[in-house]
């Protein structure tokens, strides 16, 4: 009996345990809306972009050309809303 109670006493704890753990990514939301930039300052790290919620930078890998400064852009921003992917999203329209 003594030993029956004891081997309940050290299963218990483990019921709780999940070994999944937390989920990351998984199927994720997003509000997108599209809205024009000014390019600010082009420099060997990315482009420095001037948009209506303030500054946000780009590398310069995720643009087919590099834009000159004091022109302006479309770019779409996707902003999670629910889920654990990526927060922010920019990309440039075409």
């Amino acid at each position: 009996m003594r030993i029956s109670l004891l081997a309940l006493g050290l299963l218990i704890p483990l019921v709780a345990c999940d070994p999944r753990g937390p989920v990351v990514g998984g199927p994720c939301s997003y509000d997108s809306t599209v809205f024009d930039v000014t390019v600010k300052a082009v420099d060997d790290a990315g482009i420095t972009f001037d948009g209506p919620d303030g500054e946000f930078r780009m590398s310069l890998s995720e643009l087919e050309t590099t834009p000159a400064v004091g022109e302006t852009l479309t770019v779409k921003r996707d902003l999670i809303t629910e889920g654990t992917c990526t927060p922010e999203i920019y990309s440039i329209m075409e």
